[in-house]
């Protein structure tokens, strides 16, 4: 049996845009979450991850997912599966919303952590050859602009 590390209870903070709530050296691996906080027309580009399946639960606010060529209205209380391999990306259509995201297997959450932190999200997208060097470093290709 291995040493599993002990649980610690997390709290996003209200001034984060984004908070690792479980991190993949937690887990051994097998998943992480994060949750996301976004104002309205906050969202990424079109991408694709390689390496994770995402489920995605809206926790607050509604949110406009194009996932499968399809828009998807997500209202509070809808969860999404994003299987790897499939393009997707979102808008937020309310004055706000929370996202929880839960990534298996572990490791995009080294994504949010260097492009996220306090505000990050709120002042403006991040550049773009940032974002992508990014997002592939993280098995994430940057496949076209957001909606």
């Amino acid at each position: 049996m291995t040493d599993a590390p002990a649980p610690r209870p997390r709290v996003a903070r209200p001034g984060d845009a984004t908070s690792v709530l479980v991190a993949g050296e937690e887990t051994g691996g097998r998943l992480a979450i994060v949750e996301l906080r976004e104002r309205r027309g906050a969202g990424p580009p079109h991408h694709v991850h390689a390496r994770e399946d995402e489920v995605v639960y809206v926790l607050e606010g509604r949110v406009t997912f194009h996932a499968g060529g399809e828009p998807l209205d997500c209202p509070a209380g809808t969860c999404l599966l994003l299987p790897r391999g499939g393009e997707h990306t979102f808008r937020v259509v309310s004055a706000e919303a929370r996202l929880l995201v839960l990534a298996a297997p572990a490791g995009i959450e080294g994504y949010y952590r260097e492009l996220g932190g306090p505000d990050a999200n709120r002042g403006g997208a991040p550049e773009v050859e940032r974002l992508v060097a990014t997002a592939a470093r993280y098995g994430v290709a940057i496949t076209g602009p957001g909606h």
